[in-house]
């Protein structure tokens, strides 16, 4: 999809996007080949983690905020943000979501072991196995498993992001 500042185009990995094209919540990934402004949004709170480069430093009302590669930062959607990216392109995650409307959690885990509940599990930096359940699900990069959180989710292997979002 094309970015609402059209410098760009992301891959939406899961939203819950009506017949209408609306959303209250939407989890993508894009690459970011360039310093520039990104689309204001209003009313959306915004996660975001550099999954592929050497990150990006943003500036978010005027306030810097250094995005580490694997690390997850928060802003909100409606701010003046620019990009300056460290050392070339960069591929971000990223879950926005409609204040008031949904609420969620993003993180990128590498540590092994269980990680609870999920809504969205998605292989960053690689291949990645995942246990649900009784099952080993193997993960290529950039694969995503979806309405995963009925069932305890580990990782065995790689490194994941992990959504949990739900409508208010």
């Amino acid at each position: 999809m094309p970015w609402a500042n059209g410098r760009g185009t992301s891959y939406e990995i899961a939203s819950d996007r009506n017949d209408s094209g609306e959303w209250t919540w939407r989890l993508a990934m894009a690459p970011v080949n360039e310093d520039g402004p990104f689309s204001r949004i209003e009313c959306v709170n915004r996660f975001l983690a550099v999954v592929e480069g050497n990150g990006m430093l943003l500036s978010v009302d005027r306030k810097k905020l250094q995005c580490q590669p694997l690390q997850v930062v928060r802003f909100r959607g409606d701010a003046i943000t620019e990009a300056a990216l460290t050392n070339g392109p960069i591929t971000d995650i990223n879950l926005m979501m409609r204040r008031k409307e949904a609420e969620g959690e993003m993180a990128v885990v590498s540590e092994l072991g269980l990680m609870g509940r999920a809504s969205i599990v998605v292989a960053v930096g690689g291949n990645a196995h995942v246990r649900l359940g009784d099952s080993t699900i193997d993960l290529e990069r950039h694969d995503a498993m979806l309405e995963c959180d009925s069932e305890m989710i580990s990782l065995v292997s790689g490194t994941v992001c992990v959504v949990s979002v739900q409508r208010c």
